[in-house]
C-alpha cells in the first residue's frame, strides 16, 4: 500500500491490518528486517536482508496471503490469525505454494490466540522443507509466532509511526497480557489446560444441580441448572463486543442461553445494563450486557437457545498465583452470576 490514507472504505479487519502493517515496515526503518531475523532466527534459518513486504500478493487468482516478505535470498509468505478467525486457506495451502516457487520461499503462522493443526501437517516433508516453526525457548509450545512477541518489536522503535501502530495493535488484543503465570493463556494450549482444571470447584457445587463439564481449553458448561436456562457458558477471552465496559480486558466471560420458547425469560433480559460487586470478593466487579441481538429474538419462533446476556468480569482481579484463591473466584463469578440470572428473571416474569 503506497499512501496509507487511500484504503478501501470496504477493507474488513483482517484486511486493513495487512496493508497497515505492510505501510510500517516499508516506512519505519530497520523493522522489516528486525521482523525478517526475528522470524528466521527463532525457526532456526539463515538471516537474510529484508527487500520489502507486499499485502496480499498474487499467486494465483483464488490465493492470496496476508503478507509477502521478500529477502534477498528467500520470500516469507505470512499467514495472520486475527481473534481466532480461521484463515481462508489452510497451512498445508500454504505449504503447497511455497513448494512451488522457483525462488526459497518459508511460511510463517503469526496469532494472537492458540492454533490448531493437524500433526500430520506439521510432522510432513512440506512442513520440515519451508515451515518456520519457533525452536527456542520463547512461547516454545506453540508451532507458530505470537503477535504479542511481534508488538515488542515495535515497541521498542523511535518512531511515531511505530508508536501509533503500537496502539493500534493493542486495540487488536495484540499486547502481550502481563501475568506471570497466567500471560500465556490465549496462547499456549498448555496454560489454557491449567486454567480449565480450576474449573474443580464450581464443577462440584454444580452437582445434582445441573451437568457441569470443562469444554474446550479454557471453558466450563453448564447445561439446564433451571427448566428454562439450557446453558451458563463460562470462558476466558481477549476481546468482547461490548464497547462500554468498565473492566479492563482480558476478560471471564458468562453468556446465558435461554431456551427459544421461554419468550418471557427472554424478554426479563432486553436491554439489560447493569453492573454489581461479587459479595465472596468486594474487587470483582461484574458488569452485564443485554445480548447484542437484543430484541431480535423475540421475533424469532423456535427452541433453539438464545443468547440473552452476558456477564463480564476482568481476569486481572481474578487470577493470581494463589491457585485456591483463583478456584475460589471462578466459584463466587459463576454463582453470582446464577443468582443474578434468577433474580432479573424472577423480579420480572
Amino acid at each position: 500500500m503506497s499512501n496509507i490514507f487511500l484504503l478501501p472504505p470496504n477493507l474488513d479487519k483482517k484486511e486493513r491490518f495487512a496493508a497497515s502493517w505492510e505501510y510500517l515496515l516499508k516506512n519505519v526503518q530497520g523493522l522489516g528486517q528486525d521482523f525478517v531475523s526475528f522470524l528466521t532466527q527463532r525457526s532456526g534459518k539463515p538471516r537474510s536482508t529484508f527487500i520489502k513486504a507486499v499485502s496480499y500478493p498474487f499467486f494465483s487468482s483464488d490465493i492470496q496471503p496476508d503478507i509477502l516478505l521478500e529477502c534477498q535470498d528467500f520470500d516469507i509468505i505470512c499467514d495472520h490469525r486475527i481473534e481466532s478467525e480461521l484463515s481462508e486457506y489452510s497451512l498445508a495451502t500454504f505449504l503447497a505454494i511455497a513448494k512451488l516457487q522457483s525462488k526459497p520461499t518459508y511460511v510463517a503462522v503469526i496469532s494472537n490466540s492458540y492454533c490448531l493443526f493437524e500433526p500430520e501437517i506439521l510432522d510432513s516433508e512440506e512442513a520440515k522443507l519451508y515451515y518456520l516453526q519457533p525452536h527456542d525457548d520463547i512461547n516454545s509450545s506453540m508451532p507458530y509466532f505470537c503477535w504479542q512477541d511481534i508488538y515488542a518489536l515495535v515497541a521498542q522503535k523511535q518512531h511515531h509511526l511505530a508508536h501509533e501502530f503500537g496502539e493500534y495493535m493493542h486495540s487488536m488484543n495484540m499486547q502481550p497480557w502481563q501475568h506471570r503465570m497466567w500471560g500465556d493463556l490465549f496462547l499456549n494450549p498448555d496454560v489454557a489446560k491449567s486454567f480449565s482444571e480450576q474449573w474443580g470447584q464450581t464443577i462440584d457445587y454444580f452437582e445434582g444441580i445441573a451437568i457441569a463439564k470443562q469444554s474446550g481449553y479454557s471453558a466450563l458448561e453448564i447445561i439446564y441448572p433451571l427448566p428454562w436456562l439450557q446453558l451458563l457458558y463460562l470462558y476466558a477471552a481477549r476481546s468482547v463486543p461490548h464497547q462500554d465496559l468498565q473492566s479492563v480486558s482480558p476478560y471471564l466471560v458468562a453468556t446465558v442461553w435461554i431456551k427459544g420458547d421461554a419468550r418471557k425469560q427472554i424478554r426479563a433480559f432486553q436491554g439489560i445494563n447493569q453492573s454489581f460487586v461479587i459479595p465472596e470478593n468486594n474487587d470483582l466487579i461484574v458488569e452485564v450486557r443485554a445480548s447484542v441481538a437484543d430484541g431480535l429474538w423475540m421475533m424469532k419462533a423456535g427452541s433453539r437457545p438464545k443468547l440473552a446476556a452476558t456477564y463480564y468480569t476482568s481476569l486481572d482481579r481474578l487470577v493470581s498465583k494463589d491457585i485456591p484463591q483463583v478456584q475460589a473466584n471462578l466459584l463466587a463469578f459463576t454463582k453470582a452470576v446464577f443468582a443474578h440470572v434468577k433474580s432479573i428473571v424472577s423480579s420480572s416474569v
